[in-house]
């Protein structure tokens, strides 16, 4: 029987029954607030009461010293975040305000003396330069050997490969500070003569019928 079915006159047991049913309501136990949930999730995770047993003065020390942590996970995430940023921003293929002609004949040129580092990085430089006088790759400021590359590979499928290689030569000479071999300049140059005769394969936009 529930109270509003029970008679006007209860019993005590069941006057005492019905009250202790209505003060376990929710609203005479109102949830605690952030800051208290706070509190008692330190004081499980120290072991002792803050609220009464702990010194007054040990609850700020313990949230000014969680904080200097929590500031301080963010700092090196932040700061390796930059810090691979800051790789990447190093690693720019930098191509001077040149057209490719003249990078084709720089290259060249230092082939021709043995300059084999020099032909790697004017050879990659004008490799992106003419992608951009040709209309396949966007005139975008701060890309990489291997952006560059990247992007090219989809006009040029064929090359690829070599599209990359090139590019890892071209950061192993400007970034990683290595010597560059015969074979390496020659290649780029290669691939610097084969793409100027390649056509490129250009996307196809096919429109409503």
């Amino acid at each position: 029987m529930t109270p509003l079915d029970a008679p006007l006159d209860p019993t005590s047991d069941e006057a005492r029954r019905w009250l202790e049913q209505e003060l376990a309501s929710d609203v005479y136990h109102p949830q605690p607030s952030l800051t208290q949930r706070f509190v008692e999730w330190l004081e499980r995770l120290l072991s002792f009461d803050l609220g009464s047993g702990g010194p007054s003065f040990l609850l700020p020390v313990v949230i000014v010293v969680l904080l200097a942590v929590l500031v301080l996970v963010l700092v090196t995430v932040l700061r390796r975040e930059v810090g691979r940023r800051g790789a990447t921003a190093e690693r720019l293929l930098d191509v001077p305000d040149v057209d490719s002609a003249t990078l084709r004949r720089r290259a060249r040129d230092a082939a021709d003396h043995g300059d084999w580092e020099g032909a790697v990085l004017d050879g990659v430089r004008c490799i992106a330069r003419s992608g951009v006088e040709r209309v396949v790759l966007d005139d975008a400021p701060g890309r990489t050997a291997h952006e560059v590359a990247l992007a090219l590979a989809d006009p040029f499928p064929t090359e690829a490969t070599a599209l990359l290689s090139a590019a890892d030569a071209f950061d192993a000479v400007r970034y990683g500070r290595r010597p560059a071999t015969a074979e390496q300049a020659r290649a780029v140059i290669d691939l610097d003569d084969r793409l100027s005769r390649l056509r490129p394969l250009l996307p196809v936009h096919v429109g409503a019928s």
